[in-house]
């Protein structure tokens, strides 16, 4: 007979959206290939070629095209993705290092708990 335990405990190392995506644009960018409207159908829905959804998402160095707020309000309008940009912008801009700092620090009290809790019951079982 397989005991299973009632819970589990599970670590995630993963950064924040705005650590991984330093600019929306850039986040909107990783977006698009995943949604489900291909970027040729969204360009076409914002009334633009492909390769000028690709440039304004994707800039060069010295590249003038750039997706500005009209660009993403017709983005959004037509894949309906703004849950995920308004994640990406609370995640951002109203969430600040000390709520984020006295978060993990809670986190981690919580699990030294935990732990400790576990390690008393092991070395009793031993």
């Amino acid at each position: 007979m397989s005991s299973i335990a009632p819970s589990q405990l599970t670590l995630s190392f993963e950064p924040s959206l705005p650590e991984r995506f330093p600019t929306l644009r850039a986040y909107v960018a990783h977006r698009t290939p995943l949604l489900a409207k291909s970027a040729k159908v969204i360009a076409a829905d914002m009334d633009m070629s492909p390769s000028t959804l690709s440039r304004k998402l994707n800039p060069s160095e010295g590249d003038t095209q750039r997706f500005n707020l009209d660009d993403l309000e017709a983005f959004l309008e037509s894949t309906g993705d703004a849950p995920a940009v308004i994640e990406y912008l609370a995640a951002k801009y109203m969430d600040s290092p000390d709520a984020r700092k006295a978060r993990a620090l809670n986190k981690v009290e919580r699990l030294a708990e935990e732990l400790s809790a576990a390690m008393a019951l092991l070395k009793g079982a031993a």
